[in-house]
């Protein structure tokens, strides 16, 4: 494997129904507990690709190492912008540009899809991913609380 300080070659594409189990995995890393049949479902749901988007970083071995999902947001209230909705690196990857490639191909989709804006929530505990957003030119907004109700 290569060092903590030197950066990854990676491909960036779009995720493939294959690709479930390994963007699954990587889900947990994240704190989010799904499984690949989830995750292929849910990527059929989104084949809409002016509406989302899911991106995997490989590595040139073929590994599946990290992804980000976007899709369009649009509201009354805002003009339309694409959102992250979930980026991730495997922990054992991260600082070697991997994130920055995955973040690339977000932004180059939404430009696709005439967005003007990309917006990202990240959880309050996340420092790392904050400075990583910051450090790649996005800007804190605004701070809100998430409510949810089961239907």
């Amino acid at each position: 494997m290569a060092s903590l300080t030197a950066p990854t070659t990676c491909a960036v594409r779009a995720a493939q129904a294959s690709d479930g189990k390994a963007i699954a995995a990587l889900a947990v890393q994240l704190g989010y507990q799904c499984m690949a049949p989830q995750v292929r479902k849910r990527l059929d749901d989104m084949k809409d690709s002016r509406q989302y988007r899911v991106f995997v970083a490989v590595l040139p071995d073929g590994e599946v190492v990290g992804w980000i999902g976007v899709y369009i947001l649009r509201a009354v209230q805002l003009d339309t912008f694409a959102e992250i909705s979930g980026l991730v690196v495997d922990e054992t990857l991260r600082s070697r540009g991997i994130g920055k490639a995955l973040l690339n191909a977000a932004e180059d989709w939404a430009r696709r899809v005439g967005c003007a804006a990309i917006s990202v929530n990240s959880n309050v505990i996340r420092d790392r991913a904050h400075r990583f957003y910051l450090s790649n030119g996005y800007e804190l907004i605004k701070t809100q609380k998430i409510f949810r109700k089961s239907c």
